[in-house]
């Protein structure tokens, strides 16, 4: 049965006709990659304005050779594909969507520079028919896959949220590379997009950055093995708030010590601010207080106030390793004990 209607594939085609091949399309590339040890999907579509087939989900495929059909893949006559894609070919057919897309599993060499056509409801050939053999895919095949590509987008200010982008082109659409990071990620999304001669995965995250420069890293994981990487160097700005004085009382008694806070906030391990007073001859202490992504150097003044400092302001200066400064000033109101220590007015 098979021969015989191989036999009238030859002869009907002979005379096939013009017009048929320009009532139907066929849409796939003329070249495709296929990485070593993965899976190959082949895209392909037709379609058609005259001449409908009597069995648009019936499809089949050739190698092209120049005498001869020889069977890639038939899913009524298995027994008859040729070996080296025997147990290895897959189409998935649709009545209504005219798709007639090959799966080739574990790419291996026999498959480099195989020259390969689909054919639809082949049992049903006429001077109509279309001439498949003319829409031939040749396949290439790759040790190697292509490497992800990275996309960051959002201020890039240390502590702040940015959006990461990986994507890697693959022809394994049945079952992609995994795509993974060597940062941590989250509120993680995977897209996959149909391109002509493949398929672009992209996996979608969101990611704090937490150092002024630092390495962001894309892998993708492929079947059969194969990885490939690629990576970024994110560059950040450091940030830092405005500084904070406490309390925020400005009222001291005279002759009294008072300790007031003066706060720097920042977000660089290498952009440290250095604080000081203007009232340099009173006694101060440094402590530092770790947090992510913000860390603290917190100043404690101990000062002692005097009538002559009425009216004058106490300021908290902060110099940064790369030169940006800060400063925050209040103003100094001071309470004199009377003689009589009976009561207190203000200067």
């Amino acid at each position: 049965m098979f021969w015989f209607i191989h036999f009238l594939l030859h002869f009907c085609l002979l005379g096939s006709l013009y017009s048929g091949s320009q009532a139907w399309e066929v849409k796939m590339p003329r070249h495709i990659k296929g990485l070593l040890g993965s899976c190959l999907v082949i895209p392909c579509s037709f379609d058609y304005y005259r001449y409908p087939p009597t069995r648009a989900d019936r499809v089949v495929w050739y190698q092209y050779v120049s005498r001869g059909y020889p069977l890639v893949y038939d899913n009524q006559y298995p027994n008859d594909v040729i070996s080296i894609y025997k147990g290895r070919t897959k189409v998935t057919t649709s009545k209504y969507q005219k798709t007639c897309t090959l799966e080739i599993t574990r790419v291996n060499w026999n498959d480099h520079r195989q020259k390969l056509y689909p054919w639809v409801d082949p049992e049903n050939v006429g001077r109509s028919t279309y001439k498949f053999y003319e829409t031939t895919v040749t396949i290439e095949v790759v040790e190697e896959p292509k490497a992800p590509k990275i996309t960051i987008t959002g201020e890039r200010k240390v502590g702040n949220s940015v959006t990461v982008q990986c994507s890697v082109e693959h022809t394994c659409s049945t079952n992609p590379p995994t795509l993974s990071s060597n940062i941590a990620l989250k509120n993680n999304r995977v897209t996959h997009t149909q391109l002509f001669d493949g398929t672009k995965t992209t996996l979608t995250s969101t990611f704090v950055i937490e150092r002024d420069s630092q390495v962001v890293e894309c892998t993708a994981h492929h079947p059969g093995g194969k990885r490939a990487k690629c990576s970024e160097i994110l560059n950040a700005e450091c940030s830092f708030l405005p500084l904070t004085l406490s309390p925020i009382s400005n009222e001291y008694l005279e002759g009294s010590p008072s300790t007031v806070k003066c706060t720097a906030s920042y977000t660089c391990s290498n952009n440290v601010p250095t604080l000081t007073w203007n009232y340099a001859n009173m006694p101060a202490t440094t402590d530092t207080v770790s947090g992510h992504p913000m860390q603290k150097i917190v100043s404690t003044l101990t000062f002692t106030s005097s009538a002559k400092d009425h009216g004058n302001y106490l300021t908290c200066f902060a110099r940064f390793t790369r030169g940006q400064t800060e400063e925050k000033s209040i103003r100094i109101w001071v309470k004199r004990i009377t003689t009589s220590a009976i009561k207190i007015i203000f200067i």
